[in-house]
């Protein structure tokens, strides 16, 4: 069973009825304990040029990384999607105003994994993020080896979880899921980014809960983040 979803993150009840004839269908039929693996997962080779260009763009000490960069405007395009924000506790729908943000961030030795939990970052501004997320960074990459991981267990079923492998081209990738936790979030990870044909590239794996999420919604996210960056 889940917590209760914390107040910071600005929990609002949803009526499935209210959202329309496809959710309103979707959200218990993919929701509801059945037979079904109720995940859609894809994989896809994302054009990351314009992005890239712009990130270069940016005063040398503010850049942090590409990765981070592209973070935040992914977090940016998500809060504009409601499909993203939907999560279900207890057999009831809310959607998330201020949802966090989790990203596993591999450490090595023992513990192999931290959790980077970061809040907020819809108020922050794109130079606000890049510098917290240097310093969360470099806290958890110095933390004692003997840690634990407890920072993200409140957060992490709520979450928007973007995860990093920088050294894995991959073309598919599934992700795992256990069935009392994470109904409703989508998680994506980016993968190592590759020169083809004048374009740079870069693997994002997408795990979508098919309850309020799935390929036609994921496109309309992806238009929405290449916006960012006119060519």
């Amino acid at each position: 069973m889940l917590p209760p979803i914390p107040s910071r993150y600005q929990p609002e009840a949803v009526d499935p009825a209210s959202l329309g004839s496809w959710l309103a269908w979707s959200l218990p039929f993919f929701s509801e304990p059945v037979a079904q693996n109720p995940h859609v997962d894809l994989t896809l080779q994302l054009d990351v040029s314009r992005a890239h260009a712009a990130y270069l763009a940016l005063p040398e000490g503010a850049r942090a990384s590409f990765f981070a960069f592209l973070v935040w405007h992914l977090t940016w395009t998500l809060a504009q999607h409601d499909s993203f924000n939907l999560r279900c506790v207890d057999g009831e729908w809310y959607r998330l105003g201020n949802p966090p943000l989790f990203i596993p961030v591999a450490v090595g030795g023992p513990a192999r994994f931290r959790s980077l939990v970061l809040e907020d970052v819809q108020q922050l501004e794109l130079e606000d993020f890049l510098a917290l997320y240097r310093e969360r960074l470099a806290r958890l990459r110095h933390a004692d080896a003997g840690g634990g991981n407890q920072e993200g267990d409140e957060a992490f079923s709520y979450a928007h979880f973007m995860g990093h492998l920088p050294q894995l081209r991959f073309t598919g990738m599934t992700l795992h899921w256990r069935q009392d936790q994470m109904i409703g979030q989508s998680c994506f990870y980016f993968g190592q980014r590759y020169q083809a044909a004048g374009r740079l590239l870069m693997p994002l794996a997408v795990r979508m809960h098919h309850s309020c999420s799935d390929p036609f919604v994921l496109n309309q996210l992806l238009e929405d983040f290449n916006g960012r960056f006119p060519g």
